[in-house]
């Protein structure tokens, strides 16, 4: 990507520089906790100075919070070009952990990522997740055969999964040391695996529960239909 040493002056410049800024972002905390990020060595490698990059993001979790955005709707891309496969849990667990750097920022998005901001930037960054959990529902509901009301109900389930499963298979230096003997291999765990088994119980469940409720809907639906009081209304 070109980099721009001047300040941003055109639009298209100024888009230029705010990538440039994002994928520097991205560099940095694929090889840091985000804690060791420094805003300061973000807008070094850009080559601009920490003031200009506080033009383009109020804050480090501002920054970030578009990160996450950006490396959602990759990862959405990435998922739109899978297959469906018979195991939609497998294809699922696939296409999140082929999405690492979305996978650290989504363990940490609750927790650190919104802690600062303002409630108008609370507010417009999930406003801003709408239109990519909608499409992101859309892909559920083809993989699992279910409406797309019902997938964006099952994603945020998906996500509850995928934060516990990350932060259990990523433990910090010291303990992933303790644990690499017998006997404390056992909590030894790969992220994509125990995902994959988490969402088969999660869709197996939901399967269950949704073809339970639609059964019972039409048992109901039947019931009402064919009561006296409805009798009466047909005569």
């Amino acid at each position: 990507m070109t980099c721009i040493r001047q300040r941003a002056k055109s639009p298209e410049q100024k888009a230029l520089r705010r990538q440039q800024i994002l994928d520097a972002a991205a560099g940095y905390f694929a090889e840091a906790p985000f804690e060791q990020v420094s805003l300061h060595d973000i807008a070094q490698r850009v080559g601009i100075t920490k003031a200009a990059l506080y033009r383009y993001f109020r804050s480090k979790e501002a920054l970030f919070l578009a990160l996450y955005h950006q490396q959602m709707e990759r990862l959405i891309e990435h998922g739109e070009q899978l297959p469906p496969g018979d195991d939609a849990a497998t294809v699922c667990a696939q296409a999140l952990a082929e999405e690492p750097l979305f996978c650290r920022l989504n363990a940490i998005l609750h927790t650190v990522l919104e802690r600062n901001l303002t409630e108008d930037e609370a507010r417009n960054f999930k406003l801003g997740l709408l239109p990519l959990l909608q499409r992101f529902a859309t892909l559920i509901s083809r993989w699992l055969s279910i409406s797309v009301a019902e997938a964006v109900e099952l994603l945020l389930h998906i996500q509850q999964a995928m934060i516990g499963c990350w932060h259990i298979c990523h433990p910090s230096k010291t303990v992933a040391a303790a644990i690499a003997e017998p006997p404390l291999t056992l909590f030894r765990l790969e992220f994509s695996a125990t995902l994959q088994q988490h969402l088969s119980w999660l869709f197996a469940g939901y399967k269950a529960s949704h073809i339970h409720r639609t059964a019972s809907n039409a048992l109901n639906s039947g019931t009402a239909h064919n009561s006296p009081d409805s009798t009466a209304e047909i005569q």
